[in-house]
């Protein structure tokens, strides 16, 4: 069987590391994964710890052979930086490489740094998520794959909570945290008494419940019960959260980040606290709610593994006849 090496944040917290493991986990048809992890979580330290690892340990697994794609995972700023250093060990080694663009800021990103970009780029084969970003990232990129995110077999829940609202992602001001919070308050002080979850920071107020990181269990019993989820990020390339909660039963109120994600499932706010507040006060009552919660799981399917594994298993055999 061939292998293929996912390199990227594979241990680390976040939409990426999640898609990284899904991958190596369900290897397409007729090949093994391994992954090799490039990044770490805790602060500047263990970064460059991981940065310093993955660079050595890289080189020596092609020097050992029987890797026949290299696999990598990248973002922008520092990602990229790393990644391109990555790149050049693989391409030394002349392992055909893949690169993954998750970033939803890539199209600044190219902005700043076009022409790195596309000579980059053009000495290997790129994957996108949507065709939206195949479409935006096109002056930079020149060819491209569209891939999306897997979404695992989740159970769809019929017991959840409409007065409940839920906000999944890390500690960054780009996913909107504040602006959901806000939106809460002004619910609140109309007299309707919701809750707003939100995981990856820790938080208590009267309605406002901050649960830090989440996973297993606990992130299972948010996913299940909450009513509604909440995406007012600045940027996404595909949020996880959003096509998860999509595939679970759980209607969305997410930012113009995620247009096309979606068509039946969910609306496009605008970032404001009051827009949110008017959509999510249209939720409690029930009727869209219900028509959106009945879309979602249809309109996930073609997130889904069964659906993706098969699509990048095409790819793999391309790149490496």
């Amino acid at each position: 069987m061939r292998t293929v090496l996912h390199v990227g944040p594979s241990q680390t917290r976040g939409g990426m590391g999640a898609v990284i493991r899904l991958l190596a986990d369900n290897a397409p048809e007729g090949w093994n994964a391994e992954m090799m992890a490039s990044h770490a979580d805790g602060g500047v330290v263990p970064v460059l710890r991981a940065w310093w690892k993955v660079r050595k340990e890289l080189g020596d697994r092609l020097q050992r052979g029987n890797v026949d794609i290299v696999h990598i995972h990248t973002a922008t700023r520092w990602s990229w930086k790393r990644k391109k250093g990555l790149i050049k060990i693989a391409q030394r080694a002349n392992v055909p490489v893949i690169l993954s663009l998750h970033s939803g800021d890539f199209d600044r990103h190219c902005k700043e740094r076009g022409p790195e970009v596309h000579r980059i780029c053009s000495t290997l084969h790129t994957v996108v998520l949507t065709d939206n970003w195949q479409e935006r990232l096109s002056p930079w990129l020149d060819e491209s794959s569209v891939i999306p995110n897997p979404v695992p077999p989740v159970p769809v829940s019929t017991k959840r909570d409409r007065w409940q609202f839920l906000l999944m992602g890390r500690s960054n001001p780009m996913k909107g945290q504040s602006i959901a919070m806000e939106a809460t308050r002004i619910l609140r002080s109309k007299g309707k008494d919701v809750t707003l979850h939100l995981t990856g920071i820790e938080h208590d107020e009267p309605g406002i419940i901050g649960h830090g990181w989440v996973e297993g269990e606990a992130k299972e019993i948010l996913m299940d019960t909450c009513g509604t989820l909440l995406s007012p990020s600045k940027w996404e390339g595909l949020s996880m959260a959003v096509i998860e909660s999509m595939a679970r039963g759980m209607p969305v109120l997410a930012s113009k980040a995620s247009d096309g994600a979606f068509e039946k499932s969910g609306r496009i706010i605008d970032v404001d606290a009051i827009a949110f507040s008017e959509a999510m006060e249209q939720m409690i009552d029930g009727a869209a709610w219900k028509k959106m919660a009945a879309a979602g799981p249809i309109e996930a399917e073609k997130y889904s593994l069964s659906k993706v594994v098969p699509m990048w298993g095409k790819l793999y055999n391309e790149v490496v006849q």
